[in-house]
Order: C-alpha cells, then sequence, then structure tokens
C-alpha cells in the first residue's frame, strides 16, 4: 500500500492512495463520501452520465479491503447520493459486496444526503449512527460528516468529509489541482472516495498538513492552496505492506 503515515490525535494514521485513511491500530479503513447511485440518480433527471461508477467505486474498495484485511469500515457520511439513486443495479451490486464480506462491521455516519437517500436496507448489516458519533474504543477521536456539526467540540479530535478537499497547485506551466486529505489541528477532513463527485480548494493554514492525492501515490504538500511549485515543497512517502 502506497500512502504517507502520520500522527494525529494519539494515533498512527496512513493517508492512502485509494482516498482512504487506514487507521492500523483500530484496524478501520475510514472513506467518506461514496455517493453510491449518484451517476444512476443524474440520469433519472435525463442528464446523460456514466454509468460504471458505481461497480469502479466498490472495485477499488475491494482492492483495499482485501489487501488490508481491516476488521471495520467506517463511512463518513453520504454513503448513498439521493433516494432516486436507489436502483436496482446500484443496491445489488453492493448488496453483493457485503456478502462477500460478512464478518466485516461496517458502520455509517450519518451525512446530509444519507438524511434524503434512506438508510441501507437492514439486510445490509450496517450500523448507522448520527454524527458526531464517538466510539469507546477510538480513543480521543469522534467521527462524523460535516465540520461544522463539530463546532463546539474543542476537547478531542474530528474525522469528518463532506466537503470534498482538494488542494490547487501551480507550477511553471500548469495548475494542478488533486483531492487531499486536511488535517488541521484537530479536525481532519479526508478526500470524497466516490470517483462521480466535485472537489472544492481548501485553503491551509499554517501548521496544516496536506495529503495530496495523484495516481498512485500520496504526496504531502507544505503550504498554502495556490502557491507555486517553488514555494510550496512536496514530499513523497511510501509505505509498503506486502
Amino acid at each position: 500500500m502506497e500512502g504517507v503515515e502520520f500522527q494525529w490525535g494519539g494515533e498512527t494514521l496512513v493517508a492512502t492512495a485509494g482516498r482512504a485513511l487506514w487507521w492500523p491500530r483500530r484496524n478501520t479503513l475510514c472513506v467518506a463520501d461514496l455517493h453510491l447511485g449518484k451517476a444512476a440518480a443524474f440520469r433519472s433527471a435525463g442528464v446523460p452520465v456514466p454509468e460504471a461508477t458505481t461497480d469502479a467505486d466498490l472495485r477499488s474498495l475491494s482492492e483495499m479491503a482485501d489487501r488490508l484485511q481491516p476488521s471495520r469500515l467506517v463511512i463518513l457520511g453520504d454513503f448513498l447520493h439521493a433516494r432516486s439513486g436507489r436502483v436496482p443495479a446500484t443496491m445489488n451490486a453492493f448488496r453483493e459486496w457485503r456478502e462477500r464480506r460478512s464478518s466485516l462491521d461496517v458502520l455509517l455516519v450519518r451525512g446530509n444526503h444519507d438524511r434524503h437517500a434512506g438508510d441501507p436496507p437492514a439486510e445490509w448489516s450496517v450500523r448507522v449512527e448520527n454524527e458526531p458519533f464517538a466510539d469507546q474504543h477510538d480513543g480521543l477521536i469522534t467521527l462524523a460528516h460535516d465540520p461544522r456539526s463539530t463546532d463546539d467540540r474543542s476537547d478531542g479530535f474530528v474525522l469528518c468529509g463532506h466537503i470534498h478537499p482538494a488542494v490547487s497547485m501551480v507550477g511553471l506551466t500548469r495548475q494542478v489541482r488533486a483531492p487531499c486529505f486536511w488535517f488541521g489541528k484537530r479536525l481532519g477532513v479526508l478526500p470524497a472516495f466516490g470517483s462521480f463527485t466535485g472537489t472544492w480548494v481548501v485553503a491551509p493554514t499554517r501548521g496544516d498538513r496536506v495529503f495530496a492525492i495523484g495516481h498512485h501515490e500520496v504526496v504531502e504538500v507544505v503550504g498554502t492552496a495556490g502557491l507555486s511549485a517553488r514555494e510550496s515543497r512536496g514530499r513523497r512517502m511510501r509505505r509498503s505492506d506486502s
């Protein structure tokens, strides 16, 4: 697995190139904003979009689950995109994925889209909690979806999603925009896992850590969004589990 290992919230975490966060002590894989069924929802509204995004995202999730063998999968909100996206193809795809991993503990922390799309079917065996959710075994870390849901929590660390963070880096000849992990002093924001999602360029402040996701690699970017390549320093770090 390629990624960046770092310390945050009293834990060792790994930001992976697969847009997922690996939490070794808890044997937990964390993802945010899958938006399953989004393409189907768009097509139901008459918007022509690609059809294979759900299958591609589940393949990516399978590859990481098969390699890391987590005991828990945490979904930090926006698992299903919309009620109109709950079409047979989407629902059957995840049901089959779940059946192949029946021993995996899957926890969904509801996001804004989940509240409209509805909870997963009971037969999927997905635990569902409202945000913010604190598990006694997770140490100082609380799980959420929207960063704004935890504004009053100054005594701990919060993992969330929602904003689909990206970083913009300006080179000598072109500007590059890449999804990223964004970790501040007490708030950690994961990139959107779903392939059919947009991004929002974040503006890190001094002391924040930003891990930009490239082609099969993660690069830690030191600086703030929009800095030129000469003003921003990247560091590649790889960790192998093979």
